[in-house]
């Protein structure tokens, strides 16, 4: 009888992991291709439609750059945390903290302020709050062993929660016709315009790429978070305070998380409202994986991503898709790349079972499994 069996693979190139993602990629086109045929769309024309509008038509790559900017900033907070191997799945809330820090100065804190000094003060107290939720989850994790994934995932909804709560109560605008949203910021809180709507937020994920490059590859912190993540036992021996690093590098996820969120409100948004995230947080974690958790890569992969993103949209105008064309399309791409990571870090290898249960190996012996 046979059967198939996982192996952990001896060697990976990196060009054999590149290969691996662009057949996550394409297996996610194919299975879309699919949802596509069976609601009566041509596929290959809504694919040339979304390259076309997201990449080519100004209007269409405007709002490829301001998408771009959240991914790719939350996004890079996610491949430190993930370099450790720590799953913080919580950028979507530390992006809705930041966002609310941001606020809270623009509208309450410092509202008649000058420019130069609300605009730090807000984006460092938005990138402060994102940090302190990314804290709690490390916190818990270092001195009680909680979960990260299950931590993060939860504070996801209260931080959207408590957004909704502010613009439903307290910081509802009473002008807003009822509409769940605060008061517009003013002029003095936006950062300043390049081209259309496009902000100088769309320069701060390449800032923070060439830091944390070197960060990871040039630094003694860098070195340490690796071997920390690769083996805490053994930094625990050479002296490395595992506990002090996994907070650290919670609160860098969590602080650029709510740099993103900060950026968005300040640069875009100009007011806190109800569901402003199209899932910023979660599409995040798409983008450090197949980025492969290098910074650069991120970069591109994120724009990609916002391209997809304004894509699909355009695609609810000609031909009539739902919104939810958008998360059927990113949910296919998560679960190939997590397909293609299976691949990657495997080999299916196929094994014969005798009739008394043992596995025969390729020269014909039977290992008993009792």
């Amino acid at each position: 009888m046979l059967r198939l069996k996982l192996e952990p693979r001896e060697k990976r190139g990196a060009l054999f992991e590149l290969y691996i993602m662009i057949a996550s990629i394409l297996l996610a086109v194919g299975a879309m291709s699919v949802v596509l045929i069976i609601e009566g769309k041509n596929p290959f024309y809504a694919y040339k439609m979304m390259v076309l509008w997201a990449f080519t038509n100004p209007i269409g790559l405007q709002g490829t750059l301001i998408k771009f900017t959240p991914l790719a900033i939350i996004g890079l907070g996610l491949v430190i945390a993930f370099r450790m191997k720590l799953w913080n799945i919580g950028g979507e809330g530390q992006f809705y903290l930041g966002a609310i820090g941001s606020t809270y100065v623009a509208l309450y804190l410092m509202p008649h302020a000058p420019a130069y000094l609300l605009i730090p003060t807000g984006i460092i107290v938005g990138s402060l709050a994102g940090a302190m939720w990314g804290a709690i989850p490390g916190i818990l994790k270092a001195f009680i062993g909680a979960d990260e994934i299950v931590v993060t995932l939860m504070l996801n909804y209260i931080g959207i929660l408590w957004s909704d709560y502010l613009v439903y109560g307290p910081w509802k605008n009473p002008k807003g016709f009822n509409f769940p949203m605060t008061a517009i910021l003013g002029k003095n809180a936006s950062l300043p315009i390049l081209w259309g709507n496009v902000h100088i937020g769309i320069m701060f994920p390449i800032v923070i790429a060439f830091i944390i490059w070197w960060v990871l590859k040039k630094s003694k912190w860098g070195d340490e978070l690796k071997v920390i993540g690769d083996n805490p036992d053994v930094a625990r021996y050479a002296g490395m305070n595992v506990k002090k690093m996994i907070v650290v590098v919670m609160m860098i996820s969590g602080l650029l998380g709510g740099l993103a969120g900060s950026v968005q409100i300040l640069g875009l948004q100009h007011r806190l409202q109800h569901g402003f995230s199209p899932g910023y947080g979660y599409t995040a974690i798409i983008v450090a994986w197949l980025s492969r958790l290098n910074p650069f890569t991120t970069v591109l992969v994120a724009f990609l991503m916002g391209g997809l993103f304004v894509g699909t949209e355009i695609l609810q105008i000609l031909m009539k898709l739902p919104i939810s064309a958008t998360y059927i399309f990113q949910g296919l791409l998560f679960v190939s790349v997590l397909i293609g990571e299976v691949f990657i870090r495997y080999k299916l290898k196929v094994v014969h079972i005798s009739v008394d249960g043992g596995i025969e190996d390729d020269r014909g012996y039977t290992n008993s499994s009792s």
